[in-house]
């Protein structure tokens, strides 16, 4: 009879609180998405529209914070403290998971103990651009230019640290020669620094530089899979796949946030991303809605990793 008491009184607790307490584990609203960075940029963007389709599908309100500053390395730090409740989310990018934990000696944050994956949420090609007037058609005549001018061969990036400072390092690889690097103030800087054939060669986001091709700058490659834009073709149609880079924006939480509230988060935000409109909205930014799984977006980040690191400690680059 005891026994028999025992398994009832289990029963109603699995009753009550749904198995393994998944349906115990409400998130407490108002929910945020924390982005470390100033309004107005494609991350915020991304996040506002994200969050218009949260509110319906979790049936709590949505909120955008932006906590920008450190190259978004103080909002970041502020989500590690936070309830890991699932209340808070953060919009993170390979600068603050790839580079940042490379190139910083000091940080203040662990991306991998401090933090869970949700959710890849867009992605974005990086492309290599020259001067109107320039001479270089395409990525083979580059390479060429680069190994003829080595003296000359310096290329500008948005900023130091950047994953496009990153990538104008592999170019130069292919081509065999140490490439200077120039630092610009943002992708503004570096497109006027083209159009002004002030600099050679500039490495930035695609959808920093598509509006300008063909009339102000030349977009020689994309360093995606497939094309963006049918006169523009890939690196690895050119007879370059070693060259390859993609950048991407996520969401991540604190890392003891039970699994089945990340769960519900990630198929929250997986919708939302691939619904039509905000998936256009996207597409309109110059990116691809993505949504993944929490282990697809902890494997792209593991293979991103392997890529990347590697060419930032070969570079030798500390941020001060």
């Amino acid at each position: 009879m005891r026994r028999l008491c025992v398994w009832l009184l289990a029963a109603a607790m699995v009753g009550l609180f749904g198995v393994g307490g998944v349906e115990a584990q409400e998130i407490k609203g108002p929910i945020k998405i924390v982005v470390p960075y100033p309004a107005g940029g494609g991350s915020d963007v991304v996040a506002r529209l994200i969050a218009d389709k949260l509110k319906d599908s979790l049936g709590q309100t949505v909120i955008v914070e932006n906590k920008p500053g450190a190259g978004g390395r103080i909002g970041t730090e502020y989500v590690k403290g936070q309830p890991a409740d699932g209340s808070t989310m953060l919009v993170v990018n390979p600068a603050l998971f790839v580079v940042a934990p490379v190139v910083f000696p000091k940080l203040a944050y662990d991306p991998d103990a401090d933090f869970a994956p949700v959710s890849l949420i867009t992605a974005y090609q990086f492309c290599v651009s020259v001067p109107p007037t320039s001479e270089i058609k395409d990525v083979k005549g580059l390479i060429e230019w680069i190994k003829k001018n080595p003296n000359q061969a310096n290329y500008g990036s948005p900023a130091a640290g950047s994953l496009p400072h990153f990538f104008g390092l592999m170019i130069g690889k292919a081509a065999g020669v140490d490439m200077v690097h120039s630092s610009y103030n943002g992708s503004g800087p570096l497109v006027t620094a083209l159009i002004g054939n002030q600099i050679p060669i500039g490495v930035d986001a695609y959808d920093a530089q598509s509006a300008y091709h063909p009339d102000k700058i030349r977009i020689l490659a994309t360093a995606g899979t497939a094309r963006k834009k049918p006169d523009i073709p890939t690196f690895k149609e050119q007879g370059f796949p070693e060259i390859e880079g993609v950048g991407w924006n996520g969401i991540v939480v604190p890392a003891k946030t039970p699994k089945p509230v990340i769960d519900k988060l990630s198929a929250a935000i997986v919708k939302a991303v691939k619904s039509p409109d905000v998936a256009e909205k996207i597409q309109g930014l110059g990116s691809d809605a993505v949504g993944t799984t929490p282990s697809e977006f902890a494997a792209i980040l593991k293979k991103d990793r392997e890529r990347w690191v590697p060419v930032i400690k070969a570079s030798g680059f500390k941020a001060d």
